[in-house]
């Protein structure tokens, strides 16, 4: 159903099992990784695969973190990636000061910007 892909508590749960799924496949092949990280949603895919959380609290965080999100927060703001360095990303959005900002920076060359939908 094309529609449950717009719902953060379905997506963020599959999107914690592919990332945990693929750390499996890997390490049943013999790759294990000597460090993990992740950003957001991704820190409790790591710590599960890192060891620091059981795949059963990590599940147990991702579906409530998604159930609050859905229910708290879903459509009260937006989110995008976009190709500029921070200091470029911070001069664009100058004219929406306290409304928009610099989220997350990716690279130098990749910054996400989230605020008001």
């Amino acid at each position: 159903d094309v529609d449950l892909l717009g719902r953060v508590d379905v997506v963020q749960p599959a999107s914690f099992a592919v990332m945990v799924g693929l750390a499996a496949v890997w390490a049943s092949v013999g790759v294990v990784p000597d460090a993990v990280a992740g950003h957001s949603q991704g820190e409790i895919a790591a710590a599960c695969v890192a060891g620091a959380l059981s795949l059963e609290d990590a599940a147990r965080i991702v579906a409530v973190r998604s159930q609050v999100i859905a229910g708290e927060l879903a459509g009260r703001g937006g989110m995008a990636s976009v190709a500029l360095s921070e200091a470029e990303a911070v001069e664009r959005i100058t004219a929406w000061d306290g409304r928009v900002e610099v989220a997350a920076v990716n690279s130098p060359s990749s910054v996400v910007i989230a605020g008001d939908a």
